[in-house]
């Protein structure tokens, strides 16, 4: 991470200062106390142990054609599953030989089953240089010809030896060059159970431990199902490491090593299914564009069966492979099937289906000749929408289910064992999870166009606080006359249109009588839809609204023809239409008049003066949330490659300017309302051309030039919610992304400087927070099991030296709701408390006005995660999955910058 970014800062000649910690402050003192239960549990570190880190490479050798000898290494990391799997088996296979054979192996060994070893007492005759052994082949079974297996081992050139007394060195590695050494044996010593019991789990890294036989550990059949016919979900244990506060006053060092568990359950892809089979499974005869395929299937590692080997899709062919052809080295067309069936003595069955382009050689095979290759998880990119509600469902456990759970997986880590005790990272037998102090927030006051409301959840006032003008609108039915209804679809689309006027302006809005037509839809809808919003943008139409058949899929289409002509668009389900015009589902109205209010530059309500943060005069707050795409490799980038996918940055600032407001609300309200705008920029790590950085700069230029050009003077207090951070990208931004700011400001004047804040919001993390004691339910009482929005988490289970905080802000729907983590990387003041910050962002939760309750991350980050997701759909619904792009045609074509509206309400 500090590599990247100190590459970066030297190619664009930067000045930029070093990532700092900002100094803790003590932890907010609003709200009510209450204790709570948690996921983490205490580690016993044993004191005075020292631990020395060895590099062990292992190798097999193996002859080449022209009679050399070649090696393939095993302990070489690498991202693809399968070959992480394969090469992690082998490693221990040659290491459990090995330490019985070879007597430099004794004492007590932590092994990652890759390139570390580390171990309590010195390897004698081990240096810094490499000391060698062989071993037969037959001493792993993954590369069977083999000729035989070579072994290197010399001590580590980084940290050769920590001790267990460095705890305070590992806190923060990354901001002030500390020590990981400890951190690494810590999370090594807690997973050597799983990682040597592979009939029992399959671990991926250090922390993701799957059960190969969930039902000893009391799951049912039904909390683990299959997905479709291809894929199945793995139910697993989530384990990190992390240092805490603990107990520590202030001024001390005493803090506390602890696993944070939790359960964990992901899809995976069926083992060694016909490539052929698994396309049936997942789409039946009726085969998706190639887009979709590639989108859905791409980077699936498969075995070929018709000899040994293995290859990555890259992606298809855009006809049937029985027409597909090749030119050999002597230049003469060949048909791939016949190819195959000649050579190999094979019968291609399925030659209708497109030929699969392998991504790193661009060979093409017929897919009947592909297994999908062992213990492959389904990547983000990966999953359809069945795989996503499937996980969603299975995922949603009740808190005090998951609690249970987490309690009996963590016994498979087996740490009260006499090995964890000698190695002293143990924890004692039926010790409790961490309990730690915890406070309710005060409710949040809430203003609509007709008197008060609280949070976390109210009813919305009969009036809004600003409604929208629309002054030219059209509305457009989009169903099929051959379809079975219910209802009669223009029956129910007039009705819908009618009380949406109705209640609209009954609200405040003002909706006059719009274009009406209907569309009957008998195939591909996308022409259809560009059809309607060109219709309506040439009529003068500012505002768009779809009322489709659920079984019409045209959004992606609608989305993109929003973009290019430049109108704002609504769809609605023919179904929710039917149930407000004709079951008089008046909640289900209020919900889609409230949205389109928000899209059209209302305020459905706004927070009630309080002196927080977000009522500062002159303050513009904004949220940044970057979806990057898959990372480069350096040798990726010294071959020639180029990045296939650009990341996408989503912006969100209260910049507008409501003009549709009363004068004496005006700017509390346009303080409060969040703007819709994203672009795409290159690769954090890509070198050529326009760097992510300065796209980002670009966007917060303009973001402050609109916030002034709607205000008549520039932000005094610019605060930033960051979202799409992990852990380690924390230093990047508070030095990179810090000094980008103030380049930023500098771009309106030189002595332009505003104060500074800069908050990063993350839900990638394992906390979980719970009741001590669960409330229980009456006879025929259904109660929520989960914790009240408003909890803040801002002692013993944070940082020790961060200025962290939990924030659990709403109320889950299913499930266990899950807190927001928040780290303060930058204030410029220096006055600002915890208190502060803290009710801000709970506030901030309440002004998602689409629905009357409050969302787990602040509106502005909230907005801008949803723009960055909407312009990935318009991507790949425009340009499907592009082989490389051009980053000036791309943001011309598809960008939206800073449009004064939230369209992605």
């Amino acid at each position: 991470m500090a590599e990247a970014a100190t590459h970066e800062m030297a190619r664009m000649n930067l000045n930029v200062p070093k990532a700092a910690i900002v100094p803790k402050r003590p932890p907010g003192s609003a709200g009510r106390p209450v204790e709570i239960n948690t996921n983490i549990t205490p580690i016993t570190l044993k004191k005075n142990i020292s631990y020395f880190k060895y590099d062990l490479r292992m190798y097999a050798v193996f002859a080449k054609k022209d009679g050399s000898e070649g090696l393939k290494e095993f302990s070489k990391q690498t991202k693809d599953d399968y070959n992480e799997q394969e090469r992690k088996k082998a490693c221990t296979e040659i290491f459990l030989n090995l330490t019985k054979s070879e007597s430099t192996f004794a004492g007590d060994l932590i092994y990652d089953r890759a390139a570390i070893l580390f171990t309590t007492q010195k390897l004698a005759g081990v240096t810094g240089t490499d000391k060698k052994f062989e071993l037969p082949p037959n001493t792993q079974s993954v590369c069977p010809d083999a000729l035989r297996v070579e072994i290197t081992i010399k001590q580590a050139a980084d940290s050769f030896q920590v001790t267990s007394n460095d705890l305070v060195s590992a806190v923060n590695a990354d901001f002030k060059g500390g020590s990981k050494g400890l951190m690494e044996v810590l999370n090594l010593a807690t997973s050597q159970i799983p990682f040597f019991s592979p009939k029992e789990f399959i671990t991926y890294g250090n922390g993701n431990i799957y059960l190969m036989d969930p039902a000893k550990y009391g799951f049912q059949e039904n909390e683990a199902p299959s997905i479709g016919s291809d894929k199945y979900t793995g139910i697993g244990l989530s384990k990190g490491v992390k240092i805490l506060e603990g107990m520590n006053k202030p001024g001390n060092k005493d803090y506390m090593p602890a696993l944070v568990l939790d359960v964990k359950k992901t899809a995976f892809h069926f083992d060694n299914h016909v490539l052929s089979e698994k396309l049936v499974a997942m789409y039946g005869n009726n085969l998706p564009s190639i887009s979709v395929l590639t989108r859905d299937l791409k980077d699936i590692r498969c075995l070929t069966s018709h000899k040994k080997a293995s290859i990555v899709i890259g992606g298809f062919t855009n006809g049937p492979v029985g027409k597909a052809t090749f030119k050999d080295r002597e230049g003469k067309t060949l048909s791939i099937v016949h190819y195959y069936e000649s050579k190999y003595k094979v019968k291609i069955t399925r030659p209708d289906l497109p030929g699969v382009i392998d991504k790193h050689q661009k060979n093409i095979y017929p897919a009947d000749l592909l297994k999908v290759a062992p213990n492959q998880r389904v990547k983000a990119t990966q999953a359809t929408k069945e795989t996503v509600e499937t996980l969603i469902k299975v995922s949603a456990i009740k808190p005090e289910v998951r609690f249970k759970q987490t309690q009996r997986l963590s016994t498979l880590l087996q740490l009260s064992s006499k090995k964890a005790e000698q190695l002293g990272v143990s924890v004692p037998a039926n010790q409790p999870p961490l309990t730690v102090p915890a406070r309710q927030l005060n409710p949040v006051s809430l203003l609509g166009g007709q008197g008060g409301m609280a949070g976390p959840s109210w009813r919305g006032s009969n009036k809004f606080v600003v409604g929208a003008k629309i002054d030219k609108w059209a509305a457009f039915l989009f169903y099929n006359s051959s379809g079975r209804y219910r209802f009669d679809p223009l029956q129910a689309f007039q009705g819908f249109v009618g009380k949406l006027r109705e209640n609209g302006n009954r609200k405040g809005m003002s909706i006059p009588e719009p274009i009406l037509d209907k569309y009957d839809v008998k195939g591909s809808v996308d022409q259809l839809v560009s059809e309607a919003v060109k219709k309506a943008a040439g009529a003068g139409c500012t505002y768009v609204l779809i009322v489709s058949d659920d079984r019409i899929k045209g959004h992606d289409q609608l989305k993109y023809d929003e973009l290019v002509n430049r109108v704002t668009t609504q769809e609605v389900t023919l179904a929710k239409a039917a149930q407000v015009a004709l079951e008089n589902k008046m909640q289900t109205l209020e919900n889609i008049i409230m949205k389109t209010n928000a899209k059209m530059r209302g305020m459905n309500h706004v927070l009630a003066a309080d002196g927080g943060l977000h009522h500062a005069p002159g303050t513009l707050i904004m949220g940044i949330f970057v979806q990057q795409p898959r990372g480069m490799s350096p040798k990726e980038m010294e071959g020639g490659a180029r990045p296939s996918m650009p990341a996408v940055i989503g912006l969100s600032a209260n910049n507008g300017n409501l003009q549709a407001a009363p004068p004496a609300q005006r700017e509390m309200a346009a303080q409060q309302y969040f703007t819709t705008g994203w672009k795409y920029a290159n690769p954090r790590e890509w070198t050529v051309g326009e760097s992510q950085r300065e796209t980002m700069k670009k966007m917060v230029v303009e973001a402050l030039t609109q916030y002034k050009g709607n205000r008549g003077k520039v932000p005094s207090q610019v605060i930033v919610y960051r979202g799409g951070v992990s852990e380690g990208q924390l230093p990047y931004i508070a030095s990179e992304e810090l000094a980008m700011f103030h380049e930023a400001f500098a771009t309106l004047s030189p002595s332009y400087k505003p104060a500074l804040v800069i908050l990063s919001c993350s839900k990638e993390h394992n906390e979980r927070f719970y009741h001590k004691v669960f409330p229980t339910a009456g006879p025929g009482q259904r109660v929520d099991t989960n914790l009240a929005p408003g909890l803040i988490v801002d002692r013993v289970a944070v940082n020790p030296e961060l200025n962290e905080f939990y924030l659990q802000s709403h109320k889950a729907l299913q499930g266990t709701a899950k807190a927001t983590k928040y780290t303060l990387l930058h204030e410029s003041t220096g006055k600002l408390s915890n208190d502060q910050i803290q009710h801000m962002t709970n506030a901030l939760c309440h002004l998602h006005e689409v629905v009357n309750s409050t969302t787990a991350i602040p509106t502005p980050l909230y907005v801008a995660e949803e723009s960055a997701k909407r312009a990935v759909n318009i991507l790949h619904h425009a340009r499907g999955i592009p082989e490389n792009y051009d980053l000036d045609e791309l943001n011309k074509a598809l960008g939206l910058g800073g449009c004064g509206a939230r369209i992605n309400a």
